[in-house]
């Protein structure tokens, strides 16, 4: 009778089958751990991806809104332009305006010299014709009124060691009791309190200039109260006439 064949393995046989098994279960295992690492890696780059998609739509936007700006900077820039135009020109019609207003001042000024040398002129003109006037009755007004016989009746120029000098309206020399005696006076058509200031000025530097006493005097057409009352406490040594007051005395020449 025949024998029926085992079905157990050899045990070599059946150690490198196993063998075999734990090394192909071993690959799978690497694979999948692998595969699992690879599926982490995939995923942070995922979000990645995601956070750097974010911030270049952020930087899209900021890029937008300083282009928004660069254009209301623009526009405020034109606008400033214009503006700096604008004020250019109404510089420009303002130096015109100016220069045209400084030539007409100009025109003023020389037009006011001219009247003033005009007025100068006329009142030198009435001046000298008034002295010329006083000069004939000056050797009667100084004998009565201060008893002086006058000796010289001239206009005259006193000049002062510095160079400088006083024209003197009325210039009258003469002695009183041995004594020299000067009559110095001025002759204004309508007085004013600064001429009788300048005047007495000039009397006090003719009084370290003439040896000998002064009497000062000023004649004029017309005088207000109020001057007439400053010189008189102001100045109470001069004298103040009216033009018709000399009309009284004789005249000396004619």
């Amino acid at each position: 009778m025949a024998t029926a064949p085992s079905s157990k393995l050899p045990p070599q046989l059946k150690g490198e089958i196993i063998n075999l098994i734990e090394e192909r279960l071993k690959e799978l295992y690497v694979t999948r751990s692998d595969f699992r690492a690879l599926q982490r890696v995939m995923k942070e780059l995922a979000e990645a991806q995601k956070r750097t998609e974010q911030r270049v739509e952020e930087l899209a936007e900021a890029q937008k809104r300083t282009e928004q700006r660069m254009d209301s900077l623009t526009q405020r820039m034109e606008e400033l332009a214009e503006a700096q135009k604008r004020t250019e020109q109404r510089m420009d019609a303002l130096t015109q305006a100016l220069t045209q207003t400084q030539l007409e001042l100009k025109q003023l000024v020389e037009e006011h010299k001219i009247t003033r040398k005009l007025l100068g002129d006329l009142t030198n003109t009435v001046g000298y014709g008034l002295e010329d006037t006083i000069m004939k009755y000056i050797h009667d007004y100084a004998l009565k009124e201060y008893g002086i016989a006058i000796s010289t009746v001239d206009r005259r120029y006193i000049t002062y060691p510095d160079g400088r000098y006083d024209e003197i309206n009325i210039y009258a020399e003469g002695t009183k009791n041995g004594t020299n005696v000067y009559l110095i006076g001025e002759s204004k058509a309508q007085l004013g309190k600064k001429d009788a200031d300048n005047f007495n000025k000039m009397i006090s530097r003719l009084h370290n200039q003439l040896q000998g006493e002064i009497i000062p005097f000023l004649v004029c057409y017309s005088c207000a109260p109020d001057v007439e009352q400053y010189i008189s406490n102001t100045y109470p040594i001069i004298r103040i006439h009216k033009s018709f007051e000399f009309y009284k005395y004789k005249k000396y020449f004619d």
